[in-house]
């Protein structure tokens, strides 16, 4: 790889770096490590309020991934299945983290609603279950009161014990008709009283739309004075008071949602997942250059004679071929011997004395 497109790589991963180092602030600051904070002054009058203990998190996680993606790329890691596998464990703090960021960026009202739809689902599931016992009490009442109203019709008509007119039985029956009737419409009374209210917290269920979070709060607020009585009518407990959860844990619960999981959802996932590890992933993919591999030379295992030029040793250059002693590979019968004349006027053939039955390439 040459330096320029190290160079280039270097400058990408370290602006990829220092967005994940934002966005793991950014979600660390807004989620779980608001404080403390230090207020550092910038250019123009303007003081940063910054979370020491969020800051140093995130630069701190950034700089590990950043050391890694180094080490591979220098060769001291490899980058296989279990390697991106353990880069991923490394990197998950940060995938979260820009996850929540990127989601909450690109749908600014999500936070604020998904706030709103968990406090109205909590108290409209508790108005409806008071709905179904109001509305199962009032119907015993009626039940009640028209099971007498029968019993009254059928003494009067002689089909029980006594025969037909209203008679000793009769007047009983009635008797107590009237006081369960009087009984009935206390409670029903309080039935369609506790109705009414059930009606006036729908109402502000159906035309709240807040704006922002304390909105939301102010209107579980109201709700609450209005469905307060609602418990002691009814009988069902008033629900907890629904406390808003932050960004991070709203975010991750709508990923973890499988019934509303849709392409944005996974879309953004992508984002957060390659924003860390999507540089070395893809560095490590593109092939490796091939090498040339040198043409194999083809080296006969005895070769011909050959004659060499040799220098006498007052300096002087044999001048005829004729003059030039032969020189063969040893363990040939009929190789010309050089004797010990030769080699002291030639010096060249000092050092080329060889092991019988022994053949060397290249040396002389």
């Amino acid at each position: 790889m040459s330096y320029p497109i190290k160079i280039m790589l270097f400058i990408a991963m370290s602006l990829l770096t220092v967005v994940s180092i934002y966005t793991t602030y950014a979600s660390l600051n807004d989620s779980i490590l608001p404080e403390p904070t230090v207020m550092i002054p910038l250019a123009g009058g303007t003081v940063w309020k910054c979370s020491i203990i969020a800051l140093g998190l995130s630069v701190a996680i950034g700089m590990m991934l950043f050391a890694l993606k180094m080490a591979i790329i220098g060769g001291q890691k490899r980058l296989n299945i279990f390697g991106i596998l353990g880069m991923t464990i490394v990197a998950f703090i940060s995938i979260v983290f820009n996850m929540d960021v990127l989601y909450r960026t690109a749908d600014r009202e999500f936070y604020l609603r998904y706030s709103n739809d968990r406090m109205r689902s909590t108290y409209e599931g508790y108005l409806a279950e008071v709905q179904g016992v109001l509305q199962e009490r009032k119907t015993e009442l009626l039940r009640s009161v028209a099971k007498q109203e029968g019993e009254l019709d059928a003494e009067t008509k002689g089909l029980r014990k006594a025969p037909a007119g209203y008679g000793q039985y009769a007047k009983e029956e009635d008797y107590k008709l009237t006081v369960l009737q009087k009984t009935a419409a206390v409670d029903l009374e309080a039935i369609e009283q506790a109705m009414a209210t059930k009606a006036q917290a729908d109402d502000l269920l159906r035309t709240a739309v807040p704006e922002k979070l304390e909105d939301i709060d102010k209107t579980q607020a109201e709700l609450r004075v209005i469905v307060k009585d609602l418990s002691g009518v009814s009988g069902v407990a008033l629900p907890q008071l629904v406390k808003t959860e932050s960004p991070l844990f709203a975010v991750f619960a709508k990923l973890m949602d499988i019934k509303t999981v849709g392409f944005k959802e996974i879309f953004f996932l992508m984002i957060a997942f390659f924003l860390d590890l999507g540089d070395i992933i893809g560095y490590t993919l593109v092939p490796n250059k091939k090498e040339k591999k040198a043409p194999a030379v083809r080296l006969d295992p005895f070769p011909a004679p050959r004659r060499l030029a040799l220098v006498s040793g007052d300096g002087e250059t044999a001048a005829d071929d004729d003059d030039l002693p032969e020189t063969r590979a040893d363990g040939d019968e009929n190789d010309e011997v050089v004797d010990d004349g030769e080699r002291a006027a030639y010096p060249a053939l000092r050092g080329s004395r060889r092991r019988p039955g022994t053949f060397r390439i290249g040396r002389r």
